[in-house]
């Protein structure tokens, strides 16, 4: 991939709205250039109902700058009127992705060490075990997940902000654009994981459910500051002691979203990615790749460009 250069004078002052318009930190923030076109990486997690500090000025007037909402996974309010035949067929479609074929069990998929966590787990959960047997271990993720939450009041509700920004670009009329754009196609992405990697997404979850236990889960809402803590203990955990989840949930996809970003700065637009906090941080984020293959150069990628300088 060739590297593209931006004339720096002329990147600045496309910088300066941005450098008036925050006051205060804010989630992590990046912006990508190339000639006319503009990219903003927006890191996200789960906010608060009711609470938009995370919106801040910048981050607000870069969304509504933009003519394109790109975001992982559609919500399921995308998929809002498909025929019935359509959801019939992808419906059918999800279930086989998600369910072992006859004769294989989830537990058959986990590493002996992740089979005897998960097996702790579902009994702390009172999860049986016919619920999990026929299940690929991506879906048993969730079935676990979802257990774990329910036993637990939290203080506040909480909003999915992809949601929230999906809502408001298409009140907008902006153009949307998915990593994955069904349910199908993410099971699809789920599905195709190594067998070490499914293991591996389990222990990732029950390590995490191990952190809160101990204390150690941090602030939830740390990324609205753009602080990455937590979210990078975790990370390095992964890279380190699950290199096959790694590589599929991290690595080959932050490389698909480079590559994305690439083609969005030959568009001439201005387009807006918001982003899971975790693939935009350490040595393989969206960042780091899209310098590692030489998409932008130093002069057209800017880190949290509303700071001033």
């Amino acid at each position: 991939m060739m590297r593209r250069y931006f004339n720096l004078a002329l990147c600045s002052m496309a910088l300066a709205p941005y450098a008036q318009a925050r006051a205060k930190p804010g989630p992590m923030f990046w912006l990508a250039t190339r000639r006319t076109s503009r990219v903003f990486l927006v890191s996200i997690a789960d906010a608060k109902a009711g609470d938009e500090t995370w919106f801040t000025p910048a981050i607000r007037q870069a969304f509504h700058e933009s003519s394109e909402l790109w975001l992982e996974v559609a919500p399921a309010e995308a998929s809002a009127g498909r025929d019935p035949a359509t959801k019939a067929k992808e419906d059918i479609e999800y279930q086989k992705l998600s369910h072992e074929p006859p004769g294989r069990t989830f537990f058959d998929e986990l590493e002996p060490r992740a089979r005897q966590r998960a097996l702790t787990y579902m009994t702390e959960l009172a999860i049986k075990k016919e619920t999990l047997e026929p299940l690929r271990p991506w879906a048993a993720y969730y079935a676990i997940n979802a257990a774990y939450w329910s036993r637990i009041k939290l203080p506040y509700e909480p909003v999915n902000v992809d949601q929230v920004l999906w809502k408001l670009a298409t009140d907008a009329g902006k153009s949307l654009g998915y990593e994955m754009p069904t349910g199908v196609a993410f099971a699809q992405f789920m599905s195709d994981m190594p067998e070490k990697a499914q293991s591996q997404y389990i222990e990732f979850l029950l390590n995490f459910c191990d952190d809160r236990k101990k204390g150690l889960g941090g602030d939830v809402f740390d990324w609205e500051v753009g602080s990455p803590r937590a979210s990078m203990r975790s990370l390095d955990r992964m890279r380190k002691e699950l290199p096959d989840l790694y590589q599929s949930m991290q690595v080959q996809r932050n490389i698909w979203w480079a590559h994305k970003i690439d083609e969005l700065l030959n568009t001439n637009a201005t387009c807006y990615i918001a982003m899971g906090h975790m693939h935009v941080l350490g040595p393989d984020g969206i960042p780091a790749q899209l310098q590692r293959l030489r998409i932008v150069g130093p002069s057209e990628l800017h880190m949290n460009p509303t700071y001033p300088r």
